[in-house]
């Protein structure tokens, strides 16, 4: 720092010219004396309420006039070359050169990290949002029974609700059965009614015909509990409960 013998104030805020998006800050620091303080003031001042008196202004303000007057200076300098530039039609060298400086600045001011897409599920009152691969964000309704595990970044077709499992164990002679049934819906794809997911699990050792004969008696039993399950099925198409 070339003056650190003297106080230093501000930036108080930040200045920018209202039509342009900023993508920095760039803080600059000036060294003046009290005439060049007080020219600064004096101009900013005259841009106040005309009914303000200088004895009611407060240091913020002080500081906000001094610091605003110079930072709008140097942005309508600034912009004055930018449209020159614009305006320019380089030859193939200085073309290099510019190429270079914008590339310089790359360096010095570097461009925050490009914020990651928000892809999780959005809720709504029967509804929910989900992100996809090739359609964006898209809304569906979603069905009470759905646990909703619904994942970002699928293509649209593989858009799915899905059930929580229920488990059901059968005692049989031969040792335990087990059956678990699970509710399923892909409701954009070419088959977009509710499915029934059963899957059953088990081993028996059968050595003599009493032993097949009650497997088969097991096996109608669970039988008959997925046939009970047809009515869910209705319940699923109307949404069915959670």
């Amino acid at each position: 720092m070339r003056y650190p013998h003297l106080p230093a104030y501000g930036p108080t805020e930040a200045h920018a010219d209202e039509d342009a998006r900023p993508d920095v800050v760039v803080r600059v620091a000036y060294a003046l004396d009290r005439e060049q303080l007080l020219a600064a003031l004096s101009i900013g001042f005259t841009e106040l309420d005309p009914d303000r008196a200088p004895e009611d202004l407060t240091v913020d303000e002080v500081r906000r006039e001094v610091e605003g007057w110079l930072a709008a200076q140097g942005i309508i300098e600034l912009e004055r070359y930018v449209i020159q530039g614009q305006l320019t039609a380089y030859p193939p060298k200085q073309q290099a050169v510019m190429d270079a400086l914008a590339a310089a600045l790359v360096r010095a001011y570097p461009p925050p990290p490009a914020e990651e897409p928000d892809t999780g599920p959005r809720y709504g009152d029967g509804t929910v949002n989900v992100h996809t691969r090739d359609a964006g964000r898209i809304t569906l309704r979603e069905p009470r029974w759905c646990i909703g595990e619904h994942r970002g970044g699928e293509y649209r077709v593989d858009v799915h609700h899905m059930g929580a499992t229920q488990h059901t164990r059968f005692h049989t002679p031969m040792g335990p059965a087990y059956v678990a049934l699970s509710a399923a819906q892909s409701p954009l794809s070419s088959q977009p009614q509710p499915e029934l997911h059963a899957e059953v699990s088990g081993s028996w050792s059968m050595t003599c015909d009493t032993h097949v004969a009650r497997a088969a008696d097991a096996l109608e039993e669970m039988a008959a509990h997925l046939r009970g399950q047809q009515a869910l099925l209705a319940q699923l198409e109307d949404g069915g409960p959670r």
